[in-house]
């Protein structure tokens, strides 16, 4: 493909500027246009890690990413991963496996070498994807690090890609960040920025005008958005903790912020929960009155383990369980809890053993081999399932294991002490399972209904960053005068294979009533529900509204509702009421899912081609379902339209707001196969019309219809 943008990268002018979102925005935008998108970084520093399917270990924020593309993770997204074990050395993890340790020094002499594993990855996904989103590191003005670059202008020139510069105006002196990051980059380097983005805005964006036509007559490049400061948003971050998100419910959770902490992103399904007040201690912080501390992983257990000593942590700990608080440990924060932590090879540092915190009877070796993998299993404490990632170069010994937390793929996981005070896993991501989440807080004292479904969360924020960055996708278009990854160059018309499928799916579309209760990805569910909403509405009024069904007492209480105004239909029908009485109408309980659909409030405000006919409002939304049925049937998933209910009844149930208009409840699962043919011609309750009954030309004829 010969367009400039089959390669785009996005640098930012400092740290934390943005990039990471406005890769993982315009990938979901890319996506959403039916474009095979994938992110990449090139190299990547961070404590906070993903396991990719080929086993690999990449930054999280590639992982994000490559949920917003809808794909998954891969070790090609982050060829060169540096996860820092001092303030002078770090891990070097290439093609997401484990290479050596290095000081900055010699990593430095390295660079050439790294390099080439930057430019395998490239061309490997070059090959399979239309489209590479490139995320930049820090900032390419950092003068000391332009030698042997990799991670920002050197791959932009390897590779030869266009950049656009990300700018955050709310830690201020925005101005001079995009000016003075110009005024650092060679005159090939600035003529490969194409244009800017300014990120976080917050305010009235006339006040901000004035500086952007400075900013263009300066640079003589535009400005390509200004996007808004988000709030609310359940996303990775790369390193820093986002300690002032945290949540202000009654059961109180400490974590311990260790120097070389790793993957706190452990605690965003904890972030999320209403019920759970979360705090961060760090240094020179007692540690508070807590329900549960949770000690978080490390990348250098021993170091953190000793730190946490001489904090004071270690008798507040004690105090802690003496008063009835539990305590979970997670990789090596499990490590710390046990009799001692011995690093013989020194693969961390210095070689020697370190005193545990004599919580768990065990003993941890630190050893060369990294344990890579995704996981999943059951809780042994309750009847849930849990599922993790595995990210940890250390086994452990002991009795304090004959009492396992978790059994994974049949295998004895963790530990639970006898008194039922302590926990420890070498699980990261084990609060992010919904259900796993609900067991280890009601096992912490903490009973709550409330489900956390950060998977779930996290795709809803990646949809509103996605929605935010629009205008930067728009203006990206308009630059090239054609859409970004035109798919096809030579006409509008698709391939021969696309229209048969599309064609397909229209046939063989079935309003389905039996299913099986296999999950649905959240990721499927959510690209039907963006397909419907791509759907056309009568003066854009975008009318429908969805009501995902996840309780299951709502559930029963709709399907009794329907089953009630079943009786009614049949009494309705005369003489039919038997035949009708045979057909099976609903799969509210068997479906996967179960949607509610409705029409909006307030939609007495759209007249645009309503003032003479109202219900184009039901004839929108109408489009918008069908957009959602087509979507399912290509996946191989059913779909069934139920109406019998009463919508005063649904609109109650579901909470809705006058003015609403309940209009269908959607089943939506896996089925063992669909129908031949539409299940009311099949159980001889009418069939279709012939195409001479219902077309005629200029004007009405006689209708065959009965």
């Amino acid at each position: 493909m010969t367009s400039p943008f089959k390669t785009l990268m996005v640098q930012g002018t400092t740290s934390d500027a943005g990039k990471t979102t406005v890769v993982a925005a315009l990938c979901r935008l890319l996506a959403r246009q039916g474009i095979k998108v994938v992110p990449f970084k090139p190299q990547n520093m961070a404590l906070n890690s993903a396991v990719t399917e080929d086993g690999g270990e990449i930054g999280r924020a590639q992982a994000l990413q490559a949920q917003a593309a809808g794909i998954a993770p891969h070790s090609d997204m982050n060829p060169v991963l540096l996860k820092p074990s001092s303030d002078t050395g770090a891990q070097i993890i290439i093609h997401g496996k484990v290479k050596t340790e290095m000081n900055a020094q010699d990593y430095h002499q390295y660079k050439t070498v790294a390099m080439q594993a930057v430019l395998e990855s490239y061309q490997r996904l070059g090959e399979r994807f239309d489209c590479i989103v490139v995320e930049g590191a820090g900032s390419p003005a950092e003068i000391n690090l332009r030698d042997r670059d990799i991670a920002n202008m050197g791959f932009a020139e390897a590779v030869d890609c266009p950049v656009i510069l990300v700018a955050d105006i709310d830690r201020g002196g925005v101005f001079a960040h995009i000016v003075g990051t110009l005024s650092c980059l060679s005159e090939s380097e600035q003529r490969r920025i194409v244009g800017f983005v300014i990120n976080r805005f917050r305010g009235d964006i006339k006040l901000l005008e004035p500086g952007l036509d400075w900013l263009e007559k300066q640079t003589g490049k535009p400005v390509l958005a200004v996007l808004p400061y988000l709030h609310g948003l359940f996303l990775d971050a790369e390193d820093a903790i986002q300690a002032n998100q945290v949540t202000t419910g009654e059961f109180r959770i400490v974590v311990p912020v260790f120097p070389r902490i790793s993957n706190h992103t452990d605690f965003d399904a904890l972030r999320a929960h209403p019920n759970v007040d979360l705090k961060f201690i760090g240094p020179g912080q007692a540690i508070p009155p807590a329900d549960l501390i949770i000690l978080p992983g490390s990348k250098n257990t021993r170091a953190d383990l000793e730190w946490l000593h001489q904090q004071g942590w270690d008798v507040a700990l004690h105090k802690h369980l003496r008063y009835g608080g539990k305590v979970i440990g997670i990789c090596g924060g499990f490590q710390m809890l046990g009799n001692s932590v011995s690093d013989n090879l020194g693969i961390e540092g210095i070689a020697g053993v370190s005193p545990g915190l004599n919580l768990l009877d065990m003993v941890t070796e630190i050893g060369r081999e990294k344990r890579l993998g995704n996981v999943a299993g059951q809780c042994a404490f309750a009847a849930a399932q849990v599922s993790g990632y595995e990210i940890h170069m250390g086994t452990s010994a002991g009795t304090a294991l004959d009492a396992p937390a978790f059994y994974i793929d049949g295998r004895p996981e963790g530990a639970i002490s006898q008194d039922n005070q302590i926990l420890g896993t070498y699980l990261h991501g084990l609060f992010d399972h919904p259900e796993a989440c609900s067991a280890l807080l009601r096992w912490a004292g903490l009973d709550s209904e409330t489900v956390v479904d950060l998977s779930a969360l996290r795709n809803h924020s990646l949809d509103r960053i996605a929605d935010a960055t629009q205008p930067l996708f728009d203006a990206l278009v308009a630059m090239n005068n054609q859409p970004v990854l035109q798919k096809t160059p030579d006409s509008e018309q698709f391939s021969a294979p696309e229209i048969a499928g599309v064609y397909r799916a229209i046939r063989e579309r079935r309003d389905m009533r039996h299913f099986h209760s296999q999950p649905i990805e959240a990721e499927q569910l959510l690209r039907f529900i963006q397909a419907a909403h791509q759907g056309p509405s009568v003066g854009y009024m975008q009318p429908w509204r969805f009501i995902r069904i996840t309780d299951i007492e709502l559930r029963k209480q709709i399907h009794q509702h329907v089953n009630d105004e079943r009786l009614l239909t049949a009494q309705a029908l005369g003489e039919r009421t038997n035949e009708f009485m045979r057909l099976k109408v609903e799969g509210i309980l068997a479906c996967a899912e179960l949607l509610v659909v409705g029409l909006a409030d307030k939609r007495e405000d759209y007249v645009f081609g309503r003032r003479t006919m109202p219900e184009m409002d039901l004839a929108s939304a109408s489009c918008a379902i069908q957009n959602f049925w087509l979507a399912a049937r290509a996946e191989g998933i059913g779909v069934g339209w139920v109406s019998m209910f009463d919508p005063a009844q649904i609109r109650t149930l579901c909470a809705m707001p006058e003015g609403s208009q309940p209009i269908a409840l959607l089943c939506v699962g896996h089925v063992e196969k669909f129908y031949p043919a539409p299940m009311l011609e099949v159980e001889g309750w009418d069939t279709r019309r012939l195409l001479s009954d219902i077309v005629f030309e200029n004007a009405w004829e006689s209708s065959k219809l009965p």
